[in-house]
């Protein structure tokens, strides 16, 4: 049996590590900060569940993820309005690692602009491995598919994000 001390350790450590890149997923997919949030704490609730039902979460990343997924469907369900597109409405500032000169700042606001346009298989592992910055073969546990669909789904998003770029 796990203390509740060693319980609120588990916790505030899945937490600490997740909390920040499942907001971001979030947003990605919802484009409403408040949404996000409480998506989010409802994620976060549901692994405090399991982990003082002593639930064991073989893979806690691939857990939380797969509770994100499924909340933000049933989101989608009730809502079905909300598009990528409104992230440059709000005024998300995504972040650029680069220099960050304007021009920077204008690149990665054209990409997300044009991220919006994809379809959803696509998007969705877009946002995965670029902005959450998951692997390969996180991606394909998360989603219950093979590595290869994951890579050849990747590939196939960045060359249809490629040709939307080049149109401009």
């Amino acid at each position: 049996m796990t203390s509740e001390k060693a319980q609120k350790a588990e916790f505030l450590t899945l937490y600490e590590k997740h909390a920040d890149e499942l907001f971001r997923y979030c947003y990605f997919k919802t484009s409403n900060r408040e949404q996000s949030l409480e998506i989010v704490q409802e994620v976060f609730m549901k692994a405090w569940i399991t982990i003082t039902k002593e639930t064991v979460m073989e893979n806690p990343r691939a857990f939380l993820y797969a509770a994100t997924r499924n909340a933000i469907t049933d989101w989608y369900r009730k809502k079905k309005v909300v598009s990528l597109d409104d992230l440059h409405d709000v005024g998300f500032d995504a972040p650029v690692e680069h220099s960050g000169h304007h021009t920077d700042r204008v690149e990665v606001e054209r990409i997300l602009e044009k991220t919006s346009k994809l379809e959803e298989k696509y998007r969705e592992v877009i946002i995965l491995r670029f902005v959450n910055d998951l692997s390969v073969t996180e991606i394909a546990e998360l989603l219950k598919e093979t590595e290869n669909n994951i890579s050849v789904r990747l590939h196939r998003a960045l060359e249809k994000l490629r040709k939307l770029y080049i149109k401009k």
